[in-house]
């Protein structure tokens, strides 16, 4: 299913449709054929679990039991056994889908969201399944010691190990395998223990605020892996195909983290800087660049040692892999983000200055490694010496190195649709100018080939070119055949954050493309997504909508989206936080960075 789900849009749109209008309580996921099929297909492995175990571990313990003349208790230990079976299986989804460069995600073409969700819900069953397990075993424990007085239970059913014979399990059996049988309990109460702190650092409370706890926690699991594996061979087993893809999947990233890449950082203007980063064209060789949406995970350690922070790219990468400029070995990708500010949640919750505060904030330490200077973006004046140009190019820009991990592409493809509509709130714009990137790419008959994409002076073919700036150099079309008729992108910004991007002004040059900027702030109304929506979507043909920004934001551009019936896509973080920073622009991510995400 998720292969035809896959290769055949048809059956993916008909998946897709909603069962329920409202989200699910808890989950927050809309319930949908597709989730009704993933329920049905755990609940059917559960049911042929038991079927196969139940009846055959309730004979033997049972009839093992009244061996031992134990007459109360054999099945409650029959359902220790078969529990812990589920566990193993259970263990094995949970961990099916959380490598990053995952053949699963790759291959049958889910989201990060998707993913996410599934590993979240059955490691909650699996946490639910553990507890189960333990609260059996101790009632049967309390049942044993009731029982024990009677001659021949000892040597029937060991306690530290019901499932051998105590000929079998230390005391009785003093060599290390004995000794390992007997230690099968305290390997699952280790890991029980690392679970439970997993679980709780999973709180809204705890994650939000002190996301780096959630996180280093939850590295703890790879011991726990281990220990359980100890504690049940089947274990092993049913983990194998996830530990494998995990462990390819750091092998990979640590092979990408490795080397170093020389980097700028421009200063654009009012909080605003652009990354400009050489990425190796081999990098995109196997990848599945499908959808225009990409972003990368970068390592800066003047800005920190230990956090890596995902970015999405504004650089249409899917055309830069069938670019004819297949002899460069490298490809510039370009960042676009915001440095933070202060917000009057941080001031009420804590007494530090937000100053101190946002200073101490992986994307402001890099920013701040360049002077900020106020420019003026409009395209330079052919009168404008080239000189005054390399004073302002150098008084806003920085040369530093950085670790790139990446490509990770999102798996929406909005090349199917008559109408693509981009919602997007703050530095949510960076998707959209790729979406728009990858409309005016295909959309245009006149091929461009950029030799650079360093901010401010280009060439292209050799001659100069004065007129667009590199956030929009990435938009030089290649000639393709129009796909979509219409693109049109909604960028709600505060009027004090609103900047003259340089994508704007080669807008009018691709016929059907269109920006608006809705302004916010000082008593300004907020975007009404449901007009917005109503006005773009037209009579004729199908619409897709792209919505990026704060979670809030996306809440409601979804809600808008149901209610007019058209199919859409929220660029959502994994994690809502209240610290979450929001210059970086997310697609199903996970977020590392500080500061309020309801400033917006």
């Amino acid at each position: 299913m998720l292969a035809l789900r896959a290769f055949h849009p048809s059956i993916r749109r008909s998946l897709h449709k909603q069962l329920y209008t409202n989200q699910l309580p808890i989950i927050r996921k809309s319930l949908t054929i597709s989730g009704v099929l993933v329920i049905l297909w755990v609940l059917s492995l559960y049911g042929i679990l038991i079927g196969i175990w139940w009846l055959r571990l309730r004979g033997y313990f049972v009839t093992r039991g009244e061996q031992g003349g134990m007459m109360n208790g054999n099945r409650r230990v029959a359902a220790v056994a078969l529990t812990g079976h589920i566990c193993d299986v259970t263990m094995g989804m949970v961990l099916l889908p959380v490598a990053r460069n995952s053949a699963l995600s790759s291959f049958f073409r889910l989201s990060a969201s998707t993913t996410y969700a599934f590993h979240m819900i059955q490691a909650y069953v699996l946490f639910a399944l553990v507890v189960v397990h333990g609260l059996l075993y101790a009632s049967w424990v309390a049942a044993y010691n009731h029982a024990r007085n009677l001659a021949h239970l000892p040597s029937v059913f060991p306690v530290l190990n019901p499932t051998y014979l105590y000929h079998e399990v230390w005391p009785g059996n003093t060599s290390s395998l004995g000794i390992w049988r007997a230690s099968l309990i305290f390997t699952g109460f280790t890991t029980s223990l690392i679970m439970l702190a997993v679980f709780i650092t999973t709180f809204p409370v705890i994650r939000r605020k002190h996301f780096n706890v959630f996180y280093f926690t939850h590295l703890l699991m790879i011991i726990a892996v281990v220990v359980i594996c100890l504690h049940a061979s089947t274990m092993f087993y049913c983990t194998a195909p996830g530990l494998a893809m995990w462990i390819l999947d750091w092998g990979m990233r640590i092979y990408e983290l490795s080397g170093k890449m020389d980097s700028t950082l421009v200063a654009v203007g009012k909080g605003w800087f652009c990354l400009n980063v050489p990425l190796p064209r081999n990098r995109l060789k196997g990848c599945a660049c499908h959808s225009p949406l990409a972003h990368f995970h970068i390592h800066h350690t003047e800005s920190s040692i230990r956090e890596i922070h995902p970015f999405t790219t504004i650089t249409h990468l899917a055309s830069q892999k069938l670019s004819s400029s297949d002899s460069d070995k490298n490809i510039m990708i370009q960042f676009l983000f915001r440095k933070s500010k202060a917000s009057s949640y941080s001031t009420s919750m804590t007494e530090q200055t937000p100053e101190r505060r946002l200073k101490r904030q992986w994307t402001n330490k890099l920013a701040d490694l360049v002077d900020e200077v106020t420019i003026d973006l409009s395209p330079p004046s052919e009168k404008m010496e080239e000189s005054d140009l390399q004073r302002q190019r150098l008084s806003t820009q920085y040369q530093t190195t950085l670790r790139l991990e990446g490509p990770y592409f999102t798996p929406a493809n909005p090349a199917s649709y008559d109408t693509v509509i981009c919602l997007v709130a703050g530095t949510g714009v960076t998707g959209a100018i790729a979406i728009a990137a990858a409309f005016r790419r295909q959309s245009t008959i006149e091929a461009w080939e950029p030799e650079t994409t360093m901010f401010g002076h280009e060439k292209i073919h050799g001659a100069p070119l004065e007129r667009n700036f590199s956030i929009s150099s990435f938009l030089a079309p290649s000639g393709a055949a129009s796909i979509w008729k219409r693109c049109v992108v909604v960028w709600s910004v505060r009027e004090a954050d609103f900047i003259d991007l340089p994508f704007w002004h080669v807008v009018n040059t691709t016929p059907g493309l269109e920006v608006r900027a809705f302004l916010t702030g000082k008593g300004r109304d907020r975007l009404n997504m449901d007009e917005t929506i109503g006005s773009i979507m037209g009579n004729g043909g199908r619409t897709w909508v792209y919505i990026s920004g704060p979670n809030p934001f996306i809440e409601a551009g979804e809600k808008a989206c149901r209610r007019s019936g058209v199919d859409f896509f929220g660029a959502r973080s994994k994690f809502k936080r209240k610290d979450l920073d929001w210059t970086v622009a997310l697609t199903d991510v996970i977020p590392y960075s500080k500061a309020n995400c309801e400033k917006e």
